[in-house]
């Protein structure tokens, strides 16, 4: 996905437009502040934040990944795999 308020903002109204209009006030307002302050870090803020919400609404987890998580939610790690201090994985 772009990484741009047209394809955020495409992708927040088909999956979730309560969201969408969260994405449109906060762009909004973003919009406002960089053209009084003559910086585009505030728009580039919210592009950054809201373009990982779209893409994980865009992408939802499978019934594996979300059995997964709710495992580790419940303390049981086993089948994960993590990194350890010298960058190698390994399966707990």
């Amino acid at each position: 996905m772009e990484r741009s308020g047209p394809a955020i903002r495409a992708v927040l109204t088909a999956v979730s437009p309560a969201e969408c209009a969260q994405f449109e006030a906060e762009f909004a307002d973003a919009l406002a502040r960089a053209g009084a302050e003559f910086d585009l870090a505030p728009i580039e803020a919210v592009l950054g934040r809201w373009w990982w919400i779209a893409a994980i609404r865009a992408n939802p987890l499978s019934e594996h990944e979300q059995a997964q998580l709710a495992r580790a939610r419940a303390g049981d790690f086993t089948g994960l795999w993590e990194r350890d201090e010298a960058g190698n994985w390994a399966q707990l």
